[in-house]
């Protein structure tokens, strides 16, 4: 199961975080419990998610109700590294002309990654868990589910920047064993 995290202080405020590393408004807090209530009853057998505040935030609430199921705390999961374009607001990606590289695949903002790089990052590490019986949660970032789920659902890769994940949407996916790698293998060579 992919989750995004919940409002963060950059989400309210209208700018990309990135890389930053910046917490949860009230807000993203309540959604990240209500997010937690609403998905009691799967039985996860991991917790996963990325090493940003955010991402623990909106993590912690699944890891405290399965006490002794594991919970991965990493960087490979971190959202797309936005260099300089990090507290910058959207609406003047917009007005430079500059949001067509940001939502692009190969595009990478000056000093940053692109979503292909992010994948590349991530993959590896995701193809590294070992298979379990129950379900694992990952709890990520827009960027990051963004493109895993554009990559699991077979979009074209131009497309994957358009679409949007909200805070707290969570969707269950099924990756066969080697799936993730074999999604790594699929991706064209990077250029």
């Amino acid at each position: 199961m992919l989750a995004r995290h919940g409002e963060s202080v950059a989400n309210a405020q209208g700018w990309l975080a990135g890389y930053k590393d910046v917490a949860l408004t009230p807000t993203g807090q309540a959604q990240a419990r209500a997010l937690a209530e609403a998905l009691a009853p799967v039985p996860f057998g991991r917790v996963v998610s990325s090493d940003l505040t955010r991402a623990v935030e909106t993590a912690r609430p699944h890891a405290e109700r399965r006490p002794g199921v594991p919970w991965i705390i990493t960087e490979a999961l971190r959202e797309r590294d936005l260099g300089e374009w990090a507290e910058i607001r959207r609406d003047a990606l917009r007005a430079s002309g500059e949001i067509q590289r940001l939502l692009s695949w190969t595009g990478r903002p000056p000093g940053g990654e692109s979503h292909d790089d992010l994948v590349r990052r991530a993959l590896p590490f995701l193809a590294s868990l070992p298979t379990l019986d129950a379900p694992s949660l990952l709890v990520g970032h827009g960027g990051l589910n963004r493109a895993l789920l554009g990559l699991l659902d077979g979009l074209p890769l131009e497309e994957i920047g358009a679409r949007r994940v909200q805070n707290v949407e969570w969707r269950a996916v099924q990756v066969p064993d080697g799936g993730f790698l074999a999604l790594l293998a699929a991706l064209p060579s990077p250029g």
